[in-house]
């Protein structure tokens, strides 16, 4: 990925490749399911913009030149607000959605949407954050691209 901008907006340019398929154990263990070689090889391009210094929105769509099972087409877009100055020990809210829309689901596809507090460094400029997750729609485990999931959790992330 390649990315360029100023301090308010920033786009990127990139590939990606993603390969999902089951392990040996699960299909040994269901020799009745068929086997899913979900593959694609995908050019992305994305833009963000921040609003002010704490909300950023983004969008970016993805062509698939080689696909397997998926279709060439997604969208992903979605908001995040989070500390960009240091926070000291008392921290401070974040909160950030996402959508992804894929072809081979009819442009269905998943929200996902976290909310916590973040802790952002002073020297590193590094983000630690503490919170709770939630996903609903298709499945991110892509052999099981078009069954639906709900997933509710609590993690902690750190982003450099």
């Amino acid at each position: 990925m390649a990315t360029w901008g100023n301090r308010y907006r920033q786009t990127k340019f990139g590939y990606y490749h993603l390969s999902s398929h089951l392990g040996d154990e699960f299909l040994i263990k269901n020799p009745d399911f068929d086997r899913l070689n979900f593959a694609r090889d995908v050019l992305v391009l994305g833009k963000s913009i921040y609003f002010n210094e704490w909300l950023r929105f983004y969008g970016e769509a993805g062509w698939a030149f080689f696909d397997d099972i998926s279709e060439p087409l997604e969208f992903q877009f979605g908001f995040d607000y989070a500390p960009v100055c240091p926070t000291g020990l008392r921290g401070a809210p974040f909160f950030a959605a996402n959508a992804h829309l894929r072809e081979e689901v009819n442009f269905g596809g998943n929200i996902s949407a976290q909310l916590g507090w973040a802790w952002r460094g002073s020297k590193s400029g590094s983000l630690l954050r503490m919170g709770f997750h939630y996903y609903n729609g298709e499945s991110s485990q892509f052999s099981f691209y078009d069954d639906f999931e709900q997933q509710f959790g609590f993690g902690v992330w750190y982003d450099r």
